[in-house]
């Protein structure tokens, strides 16, 4: 057998770690018989990259780009539909920010669980470029999201998985086309955790420990006074998100909730525990914490309603801009 895939990179504004993805992605051992790019409306002069260094002149590569920045949700919509719509058994979903190892593909396609029908999705071990697991991508959603253990990452060991990222998953292409698409109304953060509810309604998602993706995660992560004072008393870890990105934790949230409630049947008792959590890590670790109540709470009530209205995040550094500017 030799099993046809067809893979996406969505991409945004980060076109040199996308030339790194896509490089690696079409040298693999197994061929790719077609690669969609989705660049979700990038600025940063994406397009030309790729074709000063020779992609788009490909002819198993299609660069398709997106009228306005829909998200990371509706970019792997797009995706997803774009892929389930050619002639491949599997589809193949990535971040642009994600690196397959050169014999990735080909050891998915080689494990026992892609020869099973009751597998819907093969997902590869993730790992910083340290070679340290990155636990956030494979797991178990039982209340709340659960990272997989450490010791269920071993070779020959096919655990089943509650819930999957876009980090290299590869979906059988028939279960793909039986199912609506991710949700592009989730704009960032949780699309992927939702499609893995519906795709395990068709069978088991699976990892391969031989397969391995590096994923980069550009991140803008720091800190402040009141997290580095909270961080040396209490046992967990946090870290505050400056106002300029926090329309992304307010999506989060929203799309959290939601899930939950559509998912596990959360009452709203519990979904306003949840929000309360939301709150207390404002509090604790956030500049301007008050300024980010009547937000948290607004973006909660959508998540409970199911009535979604992302802020556009041109949008919000306007917001973010005026509030500064009036101090």
């Amino acid at each position: 057998m030799n099993p046809r895939v067809c893979a996406a990179v969505v991409t945004y504004e980060r076109k040199e770690l996308l030339v790194e993805c896509l490089a690696a992605l079409l040298a693999q051992t197994h061929p790719v018989m077609r690669t969609f790019v989705v660049d979700n409306a990038s600025t940063d002069g994406t397009q030309e990259l790729l074709r000063a260094r020779g992609f788009l002149d490909r002819p198993d590569v299609e660069y398709v780009r997106l009228p306005e920045n829909v998200g990371g949700a509706g970019g792997f919509a797009t995706a997803v539909q774009l892929t389930r719509a050619e002639d491949a058994d599997w589809i193949w979903l990535m971040d642009d920010d994600s690196e397959p190892m050169p014999d990735a593909l080909e050891r998915l396609l080689t494990a026992p669980p892609a020869v099973d029908p009751a597998t819907v999705a093969l997902c590869p071990k993730v790992v910083y470029p340290s070679g340290d697991i990155d636990a956030n991508q494979r797991g178990d959603f039982r209340r709340r999201l659960r990272p997989l253990a450490a010791s269920e990452y071993r070779d020959g060991h096919y655990v089943a998985l509650g819930f999957l990222s876009f980090v290299g998953a590869l979906v059988r292409a028939d279960a793909a086309r039986r199912l609506d698409p991710p949700r592009a109304d989730f704009f960032v953060w949780g699309d992927d955790v939702e499609y893995s509810f519906r795709l395990r309604r068709l069978g088991a998602l699976r990892l391969v420990n031989e397969s391995v993706f590096t994923h980069k995660r550009v991140t803008h992560s720091y800190d402040n006074g009141r997290s580095r004072f909270w961080n040396r008393i209490l046992p967990g870890q946090f870290w505050p998100t400056p106002p300029e990105r926090f329309w992304q934790n307010l999506c989060g949230l929203r799309n959290y909730i939601w899930t939950k409630r559509e998912y596990e049947g959360q009452g709203a008792l519990s979904a306003a525990g949840t929000t309360a959590q939301f709150v207390f890590k404002a509090l604790l670790y956030d500049e301007q914490p008050l300024w980010r109540i009547p937000w948290i709470v607004r973006f909660a009530r959508q998540g409970r309603s199911g009535r979604f209205r992302t802020i556009p995040p041109a949008h919000w550094a306007q917001i973010v801009r005026a509030r500064k500017t009036k101090k």
